[in-house]
């Protein structure tokens, strides 16, 4: 019995090492699988539409999940921005894995972004407060630059 007790005190260490191993393992596998999936997703956005949405993809509930912002004041866009996440994921696993798709909304772009005048105003690190200027009016950089 004290033989027994002795080898399982010895081998523990390395069924611990090898379980967190295969946990490990599993889980790069699963991100792997997560990024290709996004990747894919954006690639059939930008072929089909151009670079109009980005969305997100994760596993979400033993399922997917694509959430993304569209323009709500274009409907033909968010109807085919939904066809091509549904084409991206096809029934057979969706079967498997439920999909959840989140949409959110975007603003249009090209109406939030011009002026009165018509004029199309680009952003700046100063619009969004970083960065600044140094007493005599030129661009702060940071130290090292």
């Amino acid at each position: 019995m004290l033989t027994l007790a002795g080898i399982l005190i010895a081998i523990a260490p390395f069924g611990i090492v090898l379980g967190l191993l295969a946990w490990t393992s599993r889980r790069e596998r699963r991100r792997r699988e997560v990024q290709t999936r996004q990747v894919a997703l954006i690639d059939r956005i930008h072929k089909r539409l151009g670079a109009v949405a980005s969305p997100v993809v994760r596993r979400h509930r033993r399922g997917w999940q694509v959430s993304m912002a569209v323009p709500f004041e274009r409907p033909a866009m968010s109807e085919a921005l939904l066809r091509i996440v549904l084409d991206a994921f096809p029934p057979r696993d969706r079967g498997q894995r439920p999909l959840e798709i989140v949409l959110s909304r975007r603003p249009d772009t090209s109406l939030s972004r011009t002026s009165a005048t018509g004029v199309r105003r680009e952003s700046t690190f100063m619009d969004a407060g970083v960065g600044g200027t140094d007493s005599i009016g030129s661009r702060w950089r940071p130290p090292g630059w």
